[in-house]
């Protein structure tokens, strides 16, 4: 019984914040945060008056499917080098691979526009793909690992004696075998990718702002539950897609 309870009070404790937002979309009232008046839809609609939104959504959502499929496709085969053939100082070289996540993102954001300086690169939609990507990988090697050190690899070597070539047994027998962190690896930096701000803010044009770029720019004007509404919407797209995964597809990408 105090198991339960204990249990309850930390599921209220993470959800309890995005609950919140979810009740403030609906709100009546013309300010945000504000006591809820009464259950209104006009924040939803009032959505689609914005264009500006409308685009850093698109926006948001092609960088975030390119720095997940970047990033995926990348540290799959830095995850298997990392598990399959162990060396000698392996775990700093894995402890490297999580180095984004040890700068505060506001410095990490000020140096890649500095590289990208150097670089000649022009700030676009490339630049900040690649940045994305960079800042998301760690995680996808992290849960593509985690996956491959339940491999058995033994099933891997019997392919390759029964004749399959080395795609094919990646294709066949690897693949389906590690697809949950797959695209646990891929969602995960999706999502990180999508709701990013601080790397975003110094790397956007007025024709590459992100839907947290938008959000933060409105935010500096007004407060309206606008702002909780777009946020209860990427909310719900995000447990709608993990529930399709999970029920669908047969992928359990938590617990």
């Amino acid at each position: 019984m105090i198991g339960r309870i204990y249990l309850a009070l930390v599921y209220l404790f993470i959800v309890g914040p995005a609950a919140m937002i979810v009740v403030d979309s609906f709100n009546a009232a013309t300010s945000f945060p504000s006591p809820f008046e009464s259950p209104t839809l006009r924040w939803y609609l009032a959505i689609w008056a914005h264009d500006e939104f409308l685009r850093s959504i698109r926006t948001s959502t092609i960088v975030a499917l390119a720095a997940a499929a970047i990033a995926t496709g990348l540290a799959l085969p830095a995850a298997y080098a990392l598990v399959r053939h162990p060396l000698r100082g392996g775990n700093i070289v894995a402890t490297l691979f999580v180095g984004p996540l040890l700068v505060p993102q506001i410095v990490m954001g000020l140096a890649m526009l500095q590289l990208l300086g150097l670089a000649g690169v022009d700030l676009g939609l490339g630049g900040l793909i690649a940045v994305h990507a960079v800042y998301v990988m760690p995680f996808t090697v992290r849960l593509i690992m985690t996956s491959l050190a339940r491999f058995d690899f033994t099933l891997a070597e019997a392919a390759r004696t029964l004749g399959a070539g080395r795609l094919a047994t990646l294709r066949r027998v690897t693949l389906p075998l590690i697809r949950t962190g797959l695209v646990a690896g891929f969602t995960f930096a999706f999502i990180l990718s999508f709701v990013n701000l601080p790397l975003s803010l110094f790397l956007t044009t007025p024709r590459t702002a992100t839907l947290p770029i938008e959000m933060f720019a409105y935010m500096e004007s007004r407060i309206d539950p606008l702002v909780a509404a777009i946020g209860a919407l990427v909310l719900i797209a995000a447990v709608a897609f993990t529930v399709t995964l999970e029920r669908v597809f047969r992928l359990r990408l938590a617990g």
